[in-house]
């Protein structure tokens, strides 16, 4: 009987131990930063901009080598940011996004690549509006958002982690054709994002 408690006791020992390293391990913050390639394709017409973005993600590990990181951000794409050539109506949009995102952690001593794919939601925050040019005050013209309120789209990533920080490549591929339909016109908009980001986890 000792010998029976004496086994249950270090039994109990060890699962207490490794939850209890489990449950260090459970959750993570993430604060980040991203820039990079805005891709604007309306009507089969493509344009580049910028797409800058800073957002948080909190990772909850399911294991060792998997882990799933909700989140919110704030993005900003922009056709031409920096120049416009005098009557262009170029595309500019900011989003609150909210990416739900799988990772696979793959280690490699004390550094690590992370995989990540998953969906992001997305509310346009600051829309953009179509530029009347020949009568831009006239109230038989008004203005009109480009793109609809809410977007869908899928997020792939590769970061390579070294201490505190990952640095890597996302993507943000729109599913949703957005385009606002207006009065005689049937247009299609599809927006994208290839960013560089700088991720620190504590």
């Amino acid at each position: 009987k000792l010998n029976m408690r004496l086994t249950i006791l270090a039994t109990l020992l060890m699962l207490t131990s490794i939850t209890s390293n489990a449950q260090e391990k459970k959750f993570e913050h993430n604060i980040y930063v991203s820039g990079g390639l805005f891709i604007d394709n309306t009507s089969g017409d493509t344009e580049t901009g910028m797409s800058i973005k800073m957002g948080y993600g909190l990772n909850y590990y399911l294991s060792d080598k998997l882990s799933i990181m909700p989140g919110v951000a704030i993005r900003q794409d922009v056709v031409s940011p920096f120049s416009s050539s005098e009557g262009a109506d170029n595309d500019g949009f900011t989003f609150l996004d909210v990416p739900i995102i799988m990772q696979y952690h793959i280690q490699e001593g004390n550094n690590a690549w992370v995989l990540g794919l998953g969906p992001v939601l997305s509310f346009c925050v600051k829309n953009d509006q179509y530029y009347y040019d020949a009568r831009p005050n006239d109230p038989a013209f008004p203005s009109t958002d480009k793109i609809k309120n809410f977007n869908i789209g899928i997020q792939p990533s590769i970061m390579y982690q070294t201490g505190k920080f990952r640095i890597g490549i996302e993507g943000n591929a729109g599913l949703l054709n957005v385009a606002k339909q207006r009065p005689n016109f049937s247009d299609t908009k599809h927006i994208h994002d290839i960013v560089a980001s700088i991720y620190y986890h504590f």
